[in-house]
């Protein structure tokens, strides 16, 4: 029975280091358009709040959206759709607008231990 309680309150005390929660404080609003890849930051987190595509004058806008770590992702469900939520991108990871259209908006958030 004491071996038990000992083993269950290892197990505790161990699982309290390995299990460390971390919190996310807003940073900034970002609002992005174009081509230009940008990188999400050391430390931070984006989290893309929405995306859309300017039309031209004739009508015809263009359907795919953005470049996410070298990888297009598509508005109308074709070949790597976009979710319909929004998008968390981790530290070091890419996004860029498929064209010169494309504009997005991002929030920025700090990762807090």
């Amino acid at each position: 029975m004491r071996f038990k309680r000992f083993l269950f309150s290892g197990i505790i005390v161990l699982s309290m280091f390995w299990c460390r929660a971390q919190n996310l404080q807003f940073s900034q609003a970002l609002l992005f358009n174009g081509t230009t890849v940008q990188t999400v930051p050391a430390g931070k987190v984006w989290k893309i709040e929405h995306q859309a595509q300017s039309y031209s004058s004739s009508g015809n806008g263009l359907y795919s959206s953005l470049v996410i770590n070298g990888i297009n992702w598509f508005h109308n469900g074709t070949s790597g759709s976009l979710p319909s939520g929004a998008i968390w991108l981790p530290a070091g990871a890419t996004v860029a607008g498929w064209s010169q259209n494309t504009n997005y908006n991002i929030l920025e958030f700090t990762i807090v231990p």
